[in-house]
């Protein structure tokens, strides 16, 4: 039968239990959930305290936040890039 075909909508409980491949976690996966717990705190708190040491002005707080965001997410990217090899 072609795929093209269409089927009745499951429920969310039986497309959640497809979705289970009963794998172990890695400590990959840890560290995704850990970066994705506390990224957006620690970077907040780093860009302030930037601007508490003296390392750059308060209107600045904002950019370098997402300056530092941007690059986070881009190693995290360089990091999934080299480990899937």
């Amino acid at each position: 039968m072609s795929n093209d075909t269409p089927r009745p909508e499951r429920p969310a409980k039986d497309r959640g239990m497809g979705a289970r491949t009963g794998n172990d976690p890695t400590w990959a996966s840890y560290l995704s959930s850990l970066l994705y717990l506390l990224s957006v705190p620690l970077l907040v708190f780093g860009s302030y305290a930037g601007h508490w040491a003296g390392l750059y002005p308060y209107r600045l707080i904002i950019p370098v936040f997402g300056g530092t965001m941007l690059g986070l997410v881009a190693l995290a990217f360089a990091v999934m890039h080299v480990t899937s090899g």
